[in-house]
């Protein structure tokens, strides 16, 4: 059992921190085979440093939802939750995790996210699982990759103008890439990245860690509406592709058909040789043999009983060693996003980076673009950069109040978000996995690619998980003692426009989003189809994550589960992929920017983000959105006269 000592120290005095560590201690009870104790002031800690880690609103709602979930048990036990003996605890959160009230799920959900991966990431309890990312060693005779120091600005001691002829905010997929393209060319470029450079040793840390400090608000991301889906974004220097699973693809063929269809002209020939030029400075290749295990296994033998088309994806990899770490960063530097490629290649040109820098607003004078201000994070002294161009970089979500803020209103900002909803089931097997000793994301099945569902490998380390497993108690420890032989494996599909972005509270983005009855149809269709080849690759049972029929110890069962419509309210889904809302159109009444990413409002000011596409791509978008920054770096340098 944890501690249930009284006494706790700092924060964890606090009442709502008792209520956390009592959620923690009947979730994750320990069995005679896992000892899942836990310090209280580690527990108190740890619990904190997630908590801060939220944007207020988030903060305060699982403030609140923690008081009423104490509190409420009063009308059924007579006492709160933390007065509760463990078995009446356990039975409470019970109530809660299968309630007929989709906001009761959610709720409890919510504490639990917060609970659970703090227990299993304590080091104790990781050596126990057994089936974790081997955290990588530092090799003392290689110096981890580092930005070259006379190219990077990290603060000022007061406030400075400078000139240079563009501007770049955000150093991801598409700023990265531009701004390299400019650079290359003899143009004079900044760098406004508001995250910072992690170094591979920083990157190789414990997976919690760099959750909470390279995605914004620690991963926290949501998309309100039916049903609410987190929507992880990174911040750092090379955005989200610092901490994404570098799987690549060309946009299908069929997408570019319908983007003609709205009357875009795609100059294919064009498309393609900037793909080229991109894979090959990034190593785009299949995945090789000796990088696949885990899942990725289980998979290949369940297509192959079924006769499926499978095979390895292609993903930007150098010298992958199979760490397992992709979607916290590489520790090895072998995965080739921007922070190892594009940026350094912009910086060689004599790019400057401005690193920890949040651009505020863009200059105007004329009515067209003409530079920016930005200050650090923790404010102080203005940067004001004068450009001939601007070009935002800031994503489909954070650029959205950032152009609403400086001018941009057309009424297609914001509007038109494609997610890619994603999940996944996981699978017991009877042999040993061990599953983050895989490349994540590197195995596909290829068949009902064509309907826009695409399967994709998907494992996390156990800390993290630990948040899918739908149980409580000690049913819920019983499941991770047998982490090492679980297989998990996920699917996308290409979704209806139903999102939405707008200026929340403080200026942050409120996201909306509605599921749509075809779009649910397509990952019940998925579900069905990735059941059969669990079963068929000898799996004992698989959870599905639809709340109320999580555990199926069949492929009946599982079909039965899956034989009508599913409640868009049970169903637990992520996504990864906001696309959109800034989209390219023909004539400003259809969209935000030109087919050169210009906007149709303001001259000078283009957008290079995956905001920019008038559809889903129903596959991961980073490759496209570096295609067309190519193109969109290549204009804009002749039209500087480069």
């Amino acid at each position: 059992m944890m501690q249930t000592g009284p006494s706790t120290q700092g924060a964890t005095k606090a009442p709502l921190h008792t209520t956390f560590l009592a959620v923690a201690r009947a979730s994750v009870p320990s069995t005679p085979t896992l000892n899942t104790t836990i310090d209280s002031d580690e527990l108190g800690e740890k619990i904190n440093l997630i908590l801060a880690s939220m944007p207020i609103e988030v903060r305060m709602t699982t403030l609140v939802v923690a008081v009423l979930f104490n509190w409420l048990a009063l009308f059924r036990w007579g006492r709160p939750f933390t007065r509760l003996n463990q078995i009446a605890q356990v039975r409470w959160l019970r109530m809660w995790l299968n309630s007929r009230f989709a906001l009761f799920r959610f709720a409890i959900r919510a504490l639990e996210t917060v609970v659970k991966p703090v227990v299993i990431s304590n080091n104790h309890v990781i050596e126990q699982l057994g089936s974790s990312p081997t955290p990588v060693p530092q090799n003392p005779d290689r110096e981890p990759f580092r930005l070259p120091a006379d190219r990077v600005v990290r603060g000022l001691s007061s406030s400075r103008e400078i000139r240079v002829q563009a501007v770049v905010i955000g150093s991801g997929a598409g700023g990265a890439v531009v701004a390299a393209e400019l650079a290359e060319r003899g143009i004079d470029v900044a760098i406004v990245e508001a995250g910072r450079f992690f170094s591979s040793a920083e990157l190789g840390r414990d997976a919690l860690t760099n959750l909470r400090e390279t995605y914004v608000q620690g991963g926290t991301t949501v998309a309100l509406g039916r049903p609410p889906i987190p929507i992880p974004l990174g911040q750092t220097v090379g955005g989200t592709t610092t901490v994404n699973s570098g799987t690549c693809f060309r946009t299908p063929n069929r997408v570019l058909t319908k983007w003609e269809g709205l009357g875009l002209q795609i100059d294919r020939s064009a498309l393609s040789a900037a793909y080229d030029k991109v894979e090959e400075r990034i190593s785009v290749r299949p995945v090789p043999e000796h990088l696949l295990g885990g899942s990725s296994k289980v998979i290949a033998r369940g297509s192959e009983a079924l006769g499926l088309n499978h095979g390895p994806l292609k993903r930007n990899i150098g010298s992958c060693q199979m760490s397992g770490m992709c979607v916290f960063g590489c520790p090895r530097d072998a995965k080739q996003s921007m922070n190892v490629t594009y940026v350094p290649k912009a910086l060689e040109h004599g790019a400057t980076l401005y690193e920890g820098f949040r651009a505020e607003t863009i200059l105007r004078k004329g009515g067209k673009a003409v530079g920016i201000t930005a200050r650090t994070q923790r404010g102080g002294p203005i940067l004001t950069i004068h450009a001939d161009v601007v070009i935002s970089a800031c994503g489909s979500i954070g650029g959205v109040p950032f152009l609403r803020r400086n001018g941009v209103r057309s009424r297609h900002l914001g509007r038109h978000l494609t997610i890619h909803p994603a999940l996944k089931i996981a699978g017991f097997m009877p042999e040993r996995i061990d599953g983050c000793q895989d490349t994540p994301q590197g195995y596909a099945i290829h068949d009902l690619f064509d309907e826009g569902i695409m399967f994709e490998g998907a494992f996390l380390p156990p800390e993290l998980a630990s948040i899918a497993v739908p149980f409580v108690g000690e049913k819920f420890t019983n499941v991770m003692e047998q982490f090492s032989h679980l297989a998990s494996f996920g699917l996308l599909v290409a979704d209806a426009p139903n999102g939405r972005v707008r200026v929340g509270l403080g200026g942050r983005p409120l996201i909306t989003y509605w599921l749509s009855k075809e779009d649910l149809a397509r990952l019940q269709t998925g579900l069905i189809l990735l059941s059969k080849v669990f079963f068929a690759a000898g799996a004992q049972r698989i959870f599905l994550p639809i709340a109320g029929m999580e555990e199926q110890p069949t492929l009946d069962a599982a079909l039965a589960a899956l034989s009508t419509p599913i409640d868009p309210w049970r169903i637990e889904l992520g996504a990864f992929h906001p696309l959109g809302t800034a989209r390219m159109s023909t004539n400003r009444k259809s969209g935000v920017v030109t087919p050169e990413l210009e906007t149709w409002e303001i001259p000078n000011l283009f957008i290079a983000d995956g905001g920019i596409f008038p559809s889903s791509l129903g596959v991961n978008p980073q490759l496209t959105i570096m295609a067309y920054a190519t193109m969109a770096g290549q204009y804009i340098a002749s039209k500087l006269g480069a």
